[in-house]
């Protein structure tokens, strides 16, 4: 397995990085323990002096790549219809109710938007910004302008559309299932 790198060091932080990784001898984030009160500088200097400490994940496999989540909005975007063909033309199928009478379709659609969040929020400009998306929530603002302009981040959108594919095989799995 690749091995992950996360940190964060706020302020008020009382832990440090204790465990290294293997391959490289680099910090990382896997152990956590309690550095005695007023240490900071110990967690300050693990922080500026590691380069495998970052607020990134560092996946050296490159399975969180921008290519690979155009090919999971693909899987997010056509995965779906198969199921929905099923649900629409075959309701009281046998088939039908063993495809989707259990979670497993569902598991593997939220998976993949899992996937897509996840190699979009370990890109450097893999996602909107926070402040644009707070202004969706500002009713103070537009928030209907505020959406439009999230759209132009491709990852974003490769998010939203898989969310909402999800969501939807949900709900009509939901109601197929409440008019057997």
């Amino acid at each position: 397995l690749p091995h992950a790198t996360l940190a964060f060091a706020p302020v008020t932080s009382r832990s440090k990085i204790l465990e290294r990784n293997t391959h490289t001898n680099q910090p990382s984030a896997l152990s956590i323990c309690p550095l005695p009160l007023g240490d900071f500088d110990t967690a300050n200097n693990l922080i500026t002096n590691s380069a495998s400490l970052s607020s990134s994940i560092d996946l050296s496999a490159g399975i969180l790549t921008t290519d690979n989540i155009k090919q999971a909005f693909s899987v997010a975007t056509f995965f779906p219809q198969i199921w929905w063909l099923f649900l629409i033309v075959l309701p009281k199928s046998g088939i039908t109710k063993k495809l989707m009478g259990g979670y497993e379709i569902l598991t593997i659609t939220s998976l993949v938007h899992f996937f897509i969040v996840a190699a979009s929020i370990a890109q450097p400009d893999g996602t909107a910004p926070m402040a644009e998306f707070a202004d969706v929530f500002d009713p103070a603002g537009d928030p209907q302008k505020a959406m439009v302009g999230m759209m132009q981040y491709p990852n974003f959108v490769s998010e939203e559309w898989s969310h909402v594919l999800t969501w939807d095989l949900f709900v009509g799995r939901w109601i197929w299932l409440d008019g057997l």
